[in-house]
């Protein structure tokens, strides 16, 4: 059964309040909606607010794998989230940065590939081809996700709840250019992070389910179906390869990329966001 609009809009509204205020939620604000395609309904309402009332600009987009056991329930493979400018950390040559969550709810971080766009990206009369993709992607970096919400247990909601708090990113981190992407294999592409000193888990761009390029490919799909496109500049997490790394106020986490400096991140309570 459809949640009605009004309740899918009070949803956003709970969340996008939540998050500007940084205060946790005890559980989900409302019904949980049925279907992705009402979630990405609740997202837009919250981006919607985000905008209006926290003046808050997108720079990219998360991009997250749906748990193979859930595809089949959702219909979809991956699922996608808004990052917002004032929440990207570029080091460009690495180096040290902040990164805020909200403190009493979800706080990770999570080693990822970022791709960066060198030119809008359309479709094409094919569609979202292989091609036009790389012609698109500029750069790929080494790079975190700041994955935070409200919700300290959203992760065991499910897709539903992450596609509504608005992917359940809190920001990004973009480092230095990984030389030579394009033509690399994807397993010499490694990761690794590290929290408080201790190696918690390595990877490479081939954890990601057919590559980095896969990920931007699906989010540009999905972004036409809501009427929106990725623009020239704008950054897409292409998901996790080292794992979930649950942090807190005070953490510290180091990101490892192959052949690039390395990225420091201290971990900060938000004050909200937007304010």
């Amino acid at each position: 059964m459809a949640v009605p609009i009004r309740d899918l809009q009070a949803i956003a509204e709970a969340l996008f309040t939540a998050r500007r205020h940084a205060r946790p939620l005890a559980g989900f604000p409302g019904q949980l909606p049925g279907s992705l395609e009402e979630a990405y309904r609740v997202q837009e309402e919250a981006i919607a607010l985000g905008i209006a009332l926290g003046g808050r600009r997108i720079r990219g987009w998360k991009v997250a794998g749906i748990h193979p056991d859930l595809r089949a329930t959702y219909g979809a493979e991956r699922m996608a989230g808004p990052v917002y400018a004032d929440v990207v950390h570029d080091l460009p040559a690495g180096g040290r940065t902040r990164v805020t969550v909200i403190d009493g709810g979800f706080a990770a971080l999570e080693a990822e590939f970022v791709a960066r766009l060198g030119r809008d990206l359309v479709a094409g009369p094919d569609g979202f081809t292989a091609e036009l993709v790389l012609a698109a992607v500029a750069s790929l970096h080494a790079g975190s996700e700041v994955a935070s919400s409200p919700l300290a247990r959203i992760n065991e909601i499910g897709p539903i709840g992450v596609v509504c708090d608005h992917g359940n990113n809190a920001g990004a981190v973009v480092g230095p250019e990984l030389p030579e992407w394009r033509t690399r294999p994807l397993e010499s592409l490694t990761s690794q992070m590290l929290i408080d000193g201790v190696p918690v888990g390595s990877g490479s761009a081939a954890l990601v389910m057919g590559g980095p390029l896969a990920a931007v490919k699906f989010l540009a799909e999905n972004l036409a179906a809501r009427g929106r496109h990725l623009a020239k500049g704008d950054i897409v997490l292409t998901g996790m390869t080292t794992g979930i790394h649950a942090v807190r106020p005070g953490s510290r986490g180091r990101l490892v990329f192959s052949g690039v400096p390395d990225c420091e991140l201290e971990v900060v309570a938000a004050s909200g966001y937007g304010t």
